[in-house]
């Protein structure tokens, strides 16, 4: 009983000091996307807000930049086969709303990330039509544009490739 009362301490210890070393990892990642697109000569005059939601984006969009990274390309497949074209609503996340408080109150443009999966991020940088709520992810991509993004990571959570295109939703 010792024995395991003494294995259920150590795996309890163990997991809470890899979700925290995961936090920080991706609050790297996502603060790092944030300056590379902030500081993108196209998006240097912009207002921006971060929405403090995470949004499941696709990364198809990005194929032809991949194609000749193997690796990469492999893990955009493989994505995309377990996805199975299922897509998962929007969800609040407590972590990017206190990483990217609102500063903004008027902003022209809102910032959407995802999850990051397999040392990959999405983002897009939406402009913001009055008429709609901001934070609304499908709402906010009917007849609007935009920039989408693609960040790939290392696994020591430095940059590694970036990829963007405009985009025009109808």
């Amino acid at each position: 009983m010792k024995n395991i009362i003494i294995i259920v301490l150590f795996t309890l210890f163990y997991v809470i000091s890899m979700a925290q070393t995961n936090c920080s990892q991706d609050s790297t990642r996502y603060l790092d996307a944030y300056n590379y697109i902030i500081q993108e000569p196209v998006n240097q005059e912009k207002t921006i807000v971060v929405s403090d939601s995470i949004v499941d984006l696709d990364r198809f969009w990005f194929s032809q930049d991949i194609a000749d990274y193997p690796t990469e390309k492999e893990i955009l497949n493989q994505y995309r086969a377990n996805k199975k074209f299922v897509w998962m609503d929007a969800y609040y996340s407590p972590y990017l709303a206190s990483l990217f408080c609102r500063k903004t109150t008027m902003p022209k443009n809102v910032l959407f990330f995802s999850k990051i999966e397999d040392y990959m991020l999405r983002a897009d940088l939406l402009l913001y039509k009055q008429q709609s709520n901001k934070f609304d992810y499908k709402k906010m991509t009917i007849q609007n544009i935009g920039q989408i993004y693609l960040f790939i990571f290392n696994k020591d959570g430095s940059l590694k490739f970036a990829f963007s295109h405009e985009i025009t939703y109808d």
